[in-house]
């Protein structure tokens, strides 16, 4: 049977600038893969998109100012059917209101299983999800652009690998905003550069949706299990930059409690000697 997994819809997400009053043609694709053994037949619609906690989790039911772009969102064919190793370019257009406000506009293209398709062409339904496409859509007009990094933290010992790392951005504008997170990892020892290596970039970008505050964790799994290694995290954000380094000790507790044990054993020898010592020279007087 047929893998729900592994149809893929592309882009993930799209940044768009729109003007009030103007129309945008966009487009997604949609893939069935070679190893399908089936037709897929497909359904695109439209969602608002929010998040909520600073985790982001995503919500794709709850209608606000920010997802009005919803209405004016349309796909002149939403369906289709695919064979395997197919793929379809699948247009929507976006006509602007010339009243909208100024500011961020979030919506997500879904493209799941076509049903009623399946049933009357005789094949079962493949996908019991949908998959989405993230709309980030900047209005030209009143934006506000605020905000500031809240937290730069990188733990300064660790009993295990990989170490987490981690930053709170907050956005108190009125559009989103794009942060990028860099990590630089040297031995503090050696000095060698462990992260990143050439051909990386050691940096990710993350989107910060307008009124909210998000907690971006990146995990480094780069690290030997015992070492000491100096940390450094920058975030760009809002055209500032936030620098924090930290000396990081990696050392797990097998480690830690040998060390331990074999510190007690070293310094309990020194006291019996001690004893041993004082006891002869009591003797001899």
């Amino acid at each position: 049977m047929y893998d729900s997994d592994m149809f893929t819809v592309t882009p993930t997400n799209q940044k768009i600038e729109l003007v009030a009053g103007e129309t945008y043609t966009g487009s997604i694709t949609v893939a069935n893969p070679t190893n399908a053994v089936k037709d897929f037949a497909y359904s695109v619609s439209v969602a608002p998109y929010n998040v909520t906690g600073e985790n982001y989790s995503a919500d794709l039911e709850t209608v606000s100012s920010r997802s009005n772009i919803i209405n004016w969102i349309s796909i002149p064919e939403p369906k289709g059917v695919l064979a395997p190793n197919e793929m379809r370019e699948v247009k929507f257009t976006i006509t602007v209101p010339e009243d909208a406000a100024g500011g961020g506009q979030y919506a997500a293209i879904l493209v799941g299983s076509d049903a009623e398709t399946a049933k009357k062409e005789g094949f079962a339904i493949q996908n019991i999800y949908e998959i989405a496409s993230v709309i980030y859509a900047d209005v030209e007009g009143d934006t506000v652009h605020e905000g500031e990094v809240l937290d730069n933290y990188i733990p300064g010992f660790s009993f295990v690998t990989p170490v987490k790392v981690s930053t709170t951005i907050r956005n108190d504008g009125n559009t989103h905003e794009t942060a990028q997170v860099y990590i630089r990892i040297k031995n503090a020892v050696t000095g060698e550069s462990i992260y990143p290596q050439a051909g990386e970039s050691g940096g990710i970008e993350e989107v910060i949706m307008p009124e909210t505050t998000r907690y971006i964790a990146q995990d480094i799994e780069v690290l030997a299990p015992l070492g000491v290694y100096n940390v450094t995290q920058a975030v760009t954000y809002l055209d500032e930059t936030s620098i924090y380094k930290q000396t990081l000790i990696v050392c797990p507790l097998w480690f830690l409690l040998l060390m331990i044990v074999t510190i007690s054993a070293i310094v309990a020898s020194i006291i019996r000697a001690i004893i041993k010592h004082k006891r002869k020279a009591e003797k001899v007087f």
